[in-house]
């Protein structure tokens, strides 16, 4: 790919991914990314012909960002394994994690999504079963799980409901964090 294509590209991909961790579905639009992006519409499908190729691409650029994250949290977990997973967890929620929404459901018909998202589960389950002994998270629990409940908890609201309870996302956060120790 030419190096202005894979810039607009790019310029793309970073306009979706500050859209879906921060609006909620119904508010998001092909047009209004590619004039974040600072393209034409037409750009925008030369690059992803569908919404869904919008999303997995999407989904493989956060997976990627939050995989380096992830490594640094298992590395010297056992330093201070609570602060550690609860930054990780925080992390992921201020970085927008509602984006994997869509990768989550995938399936295989969904080039490189799954198996890039399969990748970056099996490494949650070494930070699941590093913080298991420590009373973290009950054993049992599975990434998927962990990742499902954290998205739904984290989607952005519309905006009427947002107002009225401004920190639900936070709370919700504090609840699953409480839950996950106790859940088998």
């Amino acid at each position: 790919m030419r190096a202005d294509a894979r810039a607009k590209r790019d310029q793309i991909i970073t306009a979706a991914l500050v859209q879906i961790g921060s609006r909620p579905s119904s508010e998001i639009t092909l047009e209004g990314i590619a004039a974040d992006a600072g393209v034409g519409i037409a750009t925008l499908y030369r690059h992803f012909p569908t919404r869904a190729a919008l999303y997995d691409a999407c989904a493989i650029v956060f997976l990627d960002r939050i995989e380096t994250l992830l490594d640094a949290t298992l590395d010297g977990f056992e330093e201070d394994p609570v602060a550690r997973f609860e930054s990780f967890v925080w992390t992921l929620v201020e970085s927008g994690v509602g984006i994997l929404a869509a990768a989550l459901a995938a399936d295989s018909s969904t080039g490189g999504v799954v198996e890039r998202r399969d990748a970056f589960m099996d490494k949650v389950q070494l930070l699941i079963d590093a913080a298991a002994p420590h009373g973290i998270i009950a054993p049992g629990q599975s990434p998927m799980q962990l990742a499902t409940e954290l998205i739904v908890a984290t989607r952005p609201l519309a905006a009427p409901l947002a107002g009225i309870l401004p920190d639900v996302r936070d709370r919700l956060v504090r609840h699953l964090m409480v839950g996950w120790r106790t859940t088998a």
